[in-house]
């Protein structure tokens, strides 16, 4: 049994959604996909939510235009005629309840999170009309399901949390009847439902999240996330040109790589997968015959798969004088953190036991002014000085077992140190997954550079090597033959 999972960019014109169903047809039975709304969709209807709040009645018509016709676009290339129609009606329903959604929040003067969640829902539901209409007039036996009925959430509008018991309970009352009457089904990506019913959204990654929640609802032997991009890379490939498809990747790694700032997934998506033991293969709609990257339980080896960054960072320091308050300068410093929603990328102990360093998001922190002011108040009874640089970079060395090997560092440090980089700050986590330093934000593209090359680059070339004597000993042996 397997789950597909197609992007926006996978589904955003009509020759596209042909493109993915074509891809959906060539799985194997019992099969599910989950669709995402058309590339630009969902920020056209929050827009069309925007303007409404301020009572710009035109403005908000013709957003809701636009979205009418790029769906309408895509319906017109439904061949059979019957399946033209009958998702015609569909997508009219589903467009009424947006413009009845509309008038409510123009009347509030408003958009709420619940509101919100309502109107952006429309994109998914259009999309899996249009998809299941599609692969029926190929002759393919398929139903749409709106994710609300399936996906069980609480009510947190707008970021909800997912219910898998009850999630587990629902899939098998609606998706298992459909599967084992040989239908291909195409779900919603992005939305659930609250205990009441009510449709919620699972906020940033949800589409994939969706995926991964469904293929463990229905035990699932693979999820496939379908992209824009040939798999997990071993770096930014606008930072690193050379940078190339990892083959296979751990749980572990791909999470650790996601919190890093990798964008193939957010690090959410792969918890359901772990749970149910499930491989996850990232696969290109725009190379379909690429093997991407599966990411599973066991790693390949314990070399470094990939390098990266994340910047927009500010770098917290806090010493204390006195050891024994540590505990309680420390439990201070995150109470604060988590009372501004401010999040913490990473937080380290000095070997001297009394300094604390943190590296969290500038933008929820507001910059080293306010951060510091609010923190010098809350550790005033600790004496603690803090001190904040708000021009840092992280870049994470990612491989699982790398980390607990000693030479590892030595090699990236020395590495950073031929490149004249200076390291703020260094880290090898116990998980034995990554390598992390701290550099100035300026020089972090080449530190990714060079990391990349020391680990990396000379894995391709070795690879490179040996296809290239490969290639030396066909041609003699056909020559000699």
């Amino acid at each position: 049994m397997i789950v597909l999972k197609f992007g926006g960019t996978s589904v955003g014109t009509l020759e596209k959604v042909r493109d993915a169903a074509t891809i959906i047809t060539q799985q194997p039975f019992p099969r599910a996909a989950v669709v995402s709304a058309a590339s630009g969709v969902t920020n056209l209807l929050l827009e069309a939510a925007s303007h409404a709040a301020a009572g710009d009645i035109e403005a908000r018509g013709k957003v809701v235009d636009l979205i009418d016709g790029k769906h309408r676009a895509i319906a017109a290339g439904i061949t059979n005629e019957s399946e033209r129609s009958g998702a015609d009606a569909v997508l009219d329903q589903l467009h009424a309840g947006l413009r009845d959604a509309l008038e409510t929040v123009g009347d509030q003067g408003s958009v709420t999170n619940e509101s919100s969640d309502r109107i952006v829902a429309t994109g998914e539901k259009c999309m899996s009309v249009l998809m299941a209409a599609l692969l029926r007039s190929r002759g393919v036996s398929a139903a749409h399901v709106f994710a609300d009925t399936v996906i069980g959430t609480d009510d947190r509008f707008g970021s909800a949390r997912p219910d898998r018991e009850r999630t587990r309970t629902q899939a098998e009352s609606v998706v298992l009847p459909l599967l084992a009457e040989g239908k291909t089904v195409i779900m919603t990506g992005f939305i659930g439902g609250a205990p009441d019913g009510r449709t919620t959204t699972l906020g940033r990654g949800g589409s994939d999240y969706s995926a991964t929640l469904l293929g463990a609802a229905i035990d699932a032997t693979e999820v496939q996330i379908w992209t824009d991009v040939p798999g997990v890379l071993s770096a930014d490939p606008r930072q690193v040109p050379e940078a190339r498809v990892v083959p296979v990747i751990s749980y572990e790694e791909a999470q650790e790589l996601a919190h890093f700032g990798a964008k193939v997934l957010h690090p959410r998506t792969i918890r359901p997968a772990v749970a149910r033991n499930i491989p996850v293969r990232i696969l290109s709609t725009f190379a379909p015959f690429e093997p991407g990257t599966v990411v599973q339980r066991r790693a390949s080896d314990q070399r470094i798969k990939a390098v990266t960054t994340m910047k927009g960072l500010m770098m917290l320091s806090v010493d204390v004088p006195e050891l024994e308050d540590l505990s309680g300068a420390a439990a201070t410093v995150f109470q604060q953190l988590h009372v501004g929603r401010v999040e913490v990328v990473h937080a380290a102990q000095a070997s001297s036991r009394r300094r604390m360093t943190y590296l969290v998001d500038g933008a929820s922190a507001g910059g080293c002014a306010a951060t510091t002011a609010n923190l010098d108040i809350a550790l005033v009874d600790f004496e603690a000085e803090v001190s904040c640089n708000d021009d840092v970079a992280l870049v994470a060395a990612v491989g699982q077992g790398s980390a607990d090997q000693p030479e590892t560092l030595g090699k990236m440090m020395d590495v950073l140190r031929r490149a004249s980089i200076p390291v703020l700050g260094s880290s090898q986590q116990t998980s034995n997954v990554a390598l992390v330093v701290v550099v100035p934000a300026s020089r972090a593209q080449q530190a990714v550079e060079v990391v990349h090359e020391a680990f990396i680059g000379s894995q391709a070339a070795s690879a490179r090597g040996r296809r290239s004597r490969r290639t030396r000993m066909i041609a003699e042996s056909v020559q000699v033959g």
